[in-house]
Parts: C-alpha cells; sequence; structure tokens
C-alpha cells in the first residue's frame, strides 16, 4: 500500500536517481506511486505486474536497479529476487525488498538469497528515495570498478605478451650441449627472467632469476634484468660471471633504491676450452645435477647474497665466490626458480622440496622420449599432484652431449654436391649402428631439409649449413640450422597435404614431417633450427 497516491518530492533531499529502475508489483496503485516518484529524480522507470513478466522483460533489458515487491500471486518476490540472481547476465543487478512484514526471518530470507536492501511500507518518500539513490549509486561505482578490472586485466594480458616475447623459450641446440627452457606464470606477467646467450669461440652463457614479490613491478624488474644482463653478458663475458653480476647488482640498487626489490640469480658461463660451466650463485637455488641417473651434489660453497639487494659493499661478488662444475658425458642439469621446489601437494600441503625434484628430474632425465625435458618435469611435478600454478616457474635443462653417441657433427656448403655426399656419409654411419629402415628414414629427411635449404632459404653455395647426428640404442636425432629465411611455420608444421603442398618446397615438408617421429622447428638467433627425432622400430 502506498503512503500517498499523488507523491510530492521530499523537501531539501535531491540525491541523484539517474539509472534504469524495474518495478515488479502486482497492485497497479503502488507502481504508480513509485514510478511517479522515481521519474521526479530523473529515473527512467518501466513496471512489471508479477514476477514472470520481470523476468521477461529482463531477457530484453537491463535496469540498473529491481525494486521487488514480496506478497504476490504466482511467483513472490523472493522467488523473483533467487531467480534474478541464478541468472549469470542479471545477477548482478541489485534488488531492493519491498515488504509490509517486519519480520526478521523474512528479512534474513530477502538478504539469503541475493537482495541488498529492504523497503517497508507503506512508504516514507524521504526514506525511499534514500535508499533507491544509495543503490543506484553503489551500482555506478561497482560498474566503474568492473570496467576499471577489465581494462587492467586487459592490459596485464597484453603486457605479459610482450613480456613472453623477450623471454625466449626457443631450445639451444649446439656441440657440446643442449638447452631447452619452459616458463609457466602464475599471473598475466611474472617475475622470472631468464636467457640463453651464444658468445664467440663455443661458448655460452645461461641465468635464471627470480625477483622478490608478484605483480606488476616485479614483472617490469624482470624485463629490466634481461635488457641489462643482455648487453653485459655480451661486454664482460671474458671477465666472468663475479664481475657480470656485480655490475647487475650496482645497476639494479641505482634504480632501485628498495629493499623490498631484489632477485636471487644463478647465472652459468660455458668454457668449452675446460668443458666445464662457471657458475655464480646470487642467493637462489642450487642446480640440480644428474649423472648416470643419479643426482649429485652441486659443489659446495661460493655464491652470495640476490642482486639488488641494498647490503653490504657495492660490489659483493668475488672470483673466489664462483663455483666450478665440471660437465661430463650425458650430465643433465637443471636450472630453476623456487616455484617448483615449493609446490605445495594438493592433500598433504607439503612441498615438493628438492629431494622430491631431484627424484622427478631423474626420471625425466633418464627417459628417452622425453624430448621437452623441463616441460615434461613441470608436467610430472603436477601429476604428482602438486600445484605449481601459485608461483611463476622457470626450469631450464642443459643435456650435455656423450661423444660417443654422435655419429656426425658436420657444417656443409648449402650446394646439392655436398648435400648429396654428406647425407651417403649418415646413411654408411647408420648403417654400422642401426637397422636399414631407421638408417633409410634419416636419410630421406636430411635430404630432403637439406634441398629445401639449398633451393628455397635464399642462401647460397657461400653459405652453410650445420648438422649433428646422434645415435642411441632408442633411436636418432638430427639437428640441422641455416641463417636462411625464415621457415613458415604454418606450413611447415603440416602432417596432411593440401591441393598446393605437392609443389616444390611444401612436398619436402611433408616428407619430413611424416618420416620423422618427432620435428620441431624454431627461430633462434637469426637462425632456422629443425630437430627431428626417430625411433627404432620394434616389435
Amino acid at each position: 500500500m502506498a503512503a500517498d497516491p499523488s507523491p510530492t518530492v521530499p523537501a531539501g533531499v535531491r540525491p541523484d536517481l539517474s539509472g534504469k529502475v524495474l518495478v515488479v508489483d502486482d497492485e497497479r496503485p503502488n507502481r504508480l506511486y513509485l514510478k511517479k516518484l522515481l521519474s521526479s529524480y530523473g529515473c527512467e522507470v518501466s513496471e512489471a505486474a508479477d514476477g514472470p513478466t520481470a523476468l521477461e522483460i529482463l531477457r530484453h533489458e537491463r535496469p540498473d536497479l529491481i525494486l521487488a515487491d514480496v506478497v504476490m500471486p504466482g511467483m513472490d518476490g523472493f522467488e523473483l529476487c533467487g531467480a534474478i540472481k541464478a541468472l549469470p547476465i542479471t545477477r548482478d543487478v541489485p534488488v531492493i525488498m519491498v515488504t509490509a512484514k517486519g519480520h526478521i526471518d523474512d528479512l534474513k530470507k530477502g538478504f539469503d538469497l541475493g537482495a541488498m536492501d529492504y523497503i517497508r511500507k507503506p512508504f516514507d518518500a524521504r526514506e525511499l528515495v534514500l535508499r533507491v539513490g544509495n543503490a543506484l549509486a553503489l551500482k555506478r561505482s561497482n560498474d566503474a570498478l568492473a570496467r576499471w578490472k577489465q581494462r587492467v586485466s586487459h592490459e596485464l594480458e597484453l603486457a605479459g605478451k610482450i613480456q613472453q616475447s623477450m623471454f625466449s623459450t626457443a631450445p639451444l641446440f649446439s656441440g657440446p650441449f643442449d638447452i631447452r627452457i619452459n616458463y609457466r606464470s602464475s599471473m598475466d606477467v611474472g617475475g622470472d627472467a631468464f636467457d640463453v646467450i651464444v658468445l664467440p669461440e663455443g661458448r655460452c652463457c645461461v641465468y635464471v632469476a627470480d625477483v622478490s614479490g608478484h605483480g606488476v613491478a616485479p614483472a617490469m624488474i624482470s624485463s629490466m634484468i634481461k635488457a641489462t644482463l643482455s648487453e653485459l653478458i655480451k661486454t664482460f663475458y671474458a671477465r666472468g660471471p663475479a664481475f657480470i653480476c656485480n655490475e647487475l647488482h650496482m645497476r639494479l640498487c641505482s634504480t632501485l633504491n628498495n629493499p623490498s626489490y631484489y632477485a636471487t640469480m644463478l647465472l652459468a658461463l660455458y668454457e668449452p676450452e675446460n668443458g666445464r660451466w662457471v657458475c655464480m650463485n646470487c642467493g637462489h637455488p642450487d642446480p640440480v645435477i644428474i649423472c648416470d641417473g643419479k643426482p649429485v651434489a652441486f659443489p659446495a660453497g661460493g655464491g652470495g647474497i640476490p642482486v639488488g639487494m641494498p647490503l653490504g659493499p657495492d660490489r659483493p661478488f668475488a672470483e673466489e665466490d664462483q663455483t666450478l662444475l665440471e660437465s661430463g658425458p650425458g650430465m643433465h642439469i637443471l636450472l630453476y626458480t623456487d616455484g617448483l621446489t615449493e609446490a605445495l601437494h594438493r592433500e598433504t600441503g607439503e612441498e615438493c622440496g628438492q629431494v622430491m625434484l631431484e627424484a622427478l628430474f631423474a626420471r625425466v632425465s633418464a627417459d628417452p622420449y622425453a624430448i621437452d625435458c623441463p616441460a615434461v618435469l613441470l608436467d610430472l611435478i603436477e601429476k604428482e599432484n602438486y600445484a605449481i600454478g601459485h608461483d611463476d616457474c622457470t626450469a631450464i635443462a642443459i643435456r650435455m652431449t656423450e661423444p660417443t653417441r654422435v655419429l656426425m657433427d658436420v657444417i656443409i656448403a648449402v650446394e646439392m654436391q655436398a648435400v648429396s655426399a654428406c647425407t651417403e656419409e649418415m646413411e654408411r654411419l647408420l648403417l654400422a649402428k642401426t637397422d636399414e629402415d631407421l638408417a633409410a628414414r634419416v636419410r630421406l629427411v636430411a635430404i630432403e631439409h637439406a634441398m629445401n635449404v639449398v633451393e628455397h632459404s635464399g642462401l647460397t653455395a657461400e653459405d652453410t649449413l650445420w648438422m649433428k647426428l646422434i645415435c642411441d640404442e632408442k633411436g636418432c636425432r638430427l639437428v640441422c640450422s641455416d641463417q636462411g629465411r625464415e621457415w613458415d611455420l604454418s606450413v611447415a608444421d603440416k602432417t596432411e597435404p593440401g591441393l598446393d603442398d605437392y609443389a616444390e618446397g611444401g612436398r619436402g615438408l611433408l616428407i619430413t614431417n611424416i618420416a620423422a617421429d618427432c620435428v620441431e622447428r624454431y627461430r633462434r638467433d637469426a637462425q632456422n633450427v629443425v630437430s627431428y627425432v626417430f625411433r627404432r622400430q620394434t616389435d
């Protein structure tokens, strides 16, 4: 029942009632009263005589507020409120219950169903206007907040894509070792930094860093570390990891000047003349080392504080803090961030920990079919019921080559005669180690790949193509690299031919995709890199 069928504007009350209000009441005088009162304050008011009619209106219109009478025939106000809150497209529309009931249980029922407020009958015009004004103001505020969150989410997603484009996870294949990377961020942007940098004279530098905290600031710092280290490593690699880490530390301290932000880091520089890795550990977890299928302790001693932490001397790292890791044939090395070891078991709540990580990495490194070891490792941690999504996770696996398994490691001219001689020698070496089927498949892929480079890469006979062939009891791996024009991966990764794919270039790509058991193509350091895996056929 309305207080006054011809309402007047309450004196001194001028709240902003701009917005759309749906009035649901089976009594027409009440609807007319509310419509006249609210319209006088600028409201756009629509009305419904019952719950089903209101739901039908909501299919086509989206009001900013709903005033729902509790006592109505058929679907009452409580049922209507529950139906509104059950629909994804209307659950965010605020509902005010209009009721003559004053019992606390009735009020609680409305709030439990999702109502935001209630108005008692008979109406007090001043109270009604204030409550509707507050509800509309809150709705405008929530809508603005939702738009802001959507915009921030979109910007973070874009920032994450830009950041990920800076941190390439393309593997590095070289003569003495292969390096693979897998990175999984807990948010759109992450605080891990990593890179593999090829240096002159067969040297190589690999590092992984973990910035303190989560969110935008650590993500920007990780990007800064990446850009700074790329310059420092290429300029000062001959002076060793300690010098590089000191330079990075001073630059971070001068730029950040904030004790809350720093980065743990492990940086390793490969020395080909000694066959060893010179490492600097800046407050980071030690690498996991697997030799002959078993974990081996990382050499003790060495290391220092995280980079960027404003404590102690300006140059806290010395050469004696470096750790020398003598690499051996078949050794597997894992560099990682603590998102792996601190992953919590979903049932027990226990951390994965160093011991479990060592055991899991030993399993992965012993599996001849685990081509992408870091990705397989992270999947295995998840399979063991550890949740790794709460922190950024970076895993870098270095696999040292076993020389006895290398059948060929050659650089040949990009011309047909050199290709023919190389693939003939490849087949001869394979026949001495494996069966005819495997040898024939490898030679077929090698010929088709090399001829595609000769005919379609834009290179000349003065340019070169690198080919490395490794063979063991499980099968073979062929790695090829050239500096020609970039592969069109949309065509290169096909395994089913289209109408135009039997053309001169497409035919060779399809053959290599079908003849090999696994094909990976990357663009790294201005080179096309392709890895082919061939498995022995078993009965």
